[in-house]
């Protein structure tokens, strides 16, 4: 109101200065009509300053407007500040701008806009082609690898192990003429297959092929002559047809073998008796007993190639072991005692 005061005074101040004119041909407006046009004026100036005030930036801890929804009660009521004198302004100048007001940001460089850039490689960033690793295709896909079985062939001692085992089977069945060519053919692929040469010699014999075990058995003496089987199996075969001498010098040539048992000596000593070898005779019946002392027959033996050589105390000690044995045949019981007695 100020301003609308300031402009009364100075429209009053101009009037009374002015000297007294002539009296126009047309009456002066009335002053009434001048007031209300200063009236209208004076408004839209307090517009325009409220506009301003609106505008104007308010400081930082200025409370925010407030909710119209918010109770009356919960809303902090600002003190009304003093009335300030406003001083009169020209109406130009009321029209700019505050000299505070700020003024708008510069464009901003296109740099300064992109987002920040990572200097480490981003995960999700492409690997190069040649750097991509190529999955291999699966397995099911692939062809399965060709197998290729190839029997393999037996050895041999295999094969002649396969035949014995089958001949064994024959036998224990009561088929003996079945065993024989498979023991044959397991001879034929492995001549050195000692079980199988030993059945077919003795499936031989027993069927009455004593030439036939023969050749056998002296196949085995070539091939395996540490065997003292053969040779004591031979050596029987040849006394059985009468060929003392033979078997003599069969079983004394396999003396050196592995397996020359009691049997086997005293076998021997009943050829040398037989030969009139008493004295090597002896020996072999005494290596005899050593292993198995209950035997009769080889007490009365002892007996017999002693008292030839003259010997009679020991030949008649010798027949009271044999008689003690108990274990002598009918056939030879009479005669042993009666030369016990003597």
């Amino acid at each position: 109101m100020s301003i609308i005061n300031q402009t009364l005074r100075e429209l009053d101040a101009r009037k009374d200065a002015a000297p007294a004119a002539p009296a126009p041909a047309q009456a002066p407006a009335s002053p009434r009509r001048v007031v209300p046009a200063l009236w209208g004026l004076a408004g839209a100036l307090l517009v325009l300053a409220g506009v301003l005030l609106w505008l104007w930036p308010q400081p930082a801890d200025m409370p925010a407007a407030l909710d119209p929804m918010l109770p009356a009660a919960n809303v902090p009521v600002a003190e009304t500040p003093p009335p300030v004198a406003v001083e009169p302004v020209p109406v130009a100048p009321a029209l700019a701008l505050p000299a505070e007001t700020p003024a708008p940001p510069a464009a901003l460089p296109a740099e300064a806009l992109a987002p920040p850039v990572d200097p480490t490689p981003s995960a999700l960033t492409p690997m190069p082609v040649a750097a991509a690793v190529v999955p291999a295709p699966p397995a099911a896909a692939l062809p399965p690898p060709e197998i290729r079985k190839q029997a393999r062939q037996p050895t041999p001692e295999e094969d002649a192990e396969t035949h014995y085992r089958k001949a064994i089977a024959q036998v224990r069945a009561g088929r003996d003429a079945q065993a024989r060519p498979l023991l044959e053919a397991a001879l034929q692929a492995f001549p050195r297959h000692i079980a199988a040469r030993q059945m077919l010699a003795t499936l031989l014999s027993e069927a009455g092929q004593d030439r036939e075990a023969e050749t056998v058995l002296n196949e085995g003496r070539a091939v395996a002559p540490e065997e003292a089987w053969f040779a004591l199996a031979l050596a029987r075969l040849q006394a059985a047809r009468g060929d003392t001498a033979a078997a003599a010098a069969t079983l004394l040539g396999g003396q050196a073998g592995r397996g020359v048992n009691a049997e086997y000596r005293a076998t021997l000593a009943a050829l040398l008796v037989n030969l009139g070898r008493h004295a090597e005779a002896v020996r072999q019946y005494e290596l005899a007993l050593d292993l198995q002392p209950g035997q009769g027959t080889w007490w009365m033996g002892l007996g017999l190639a002693l008292e030839a050589q003259g010997r009679v105390g020991e030949a008649r000690a010798a027949f009271h072991r044999a008689l003690a044995a108990g274990n002598l045949p009918d056939a030879l019981l009479a005669f042993v005692r009666e030369k016990s007695a003597e």
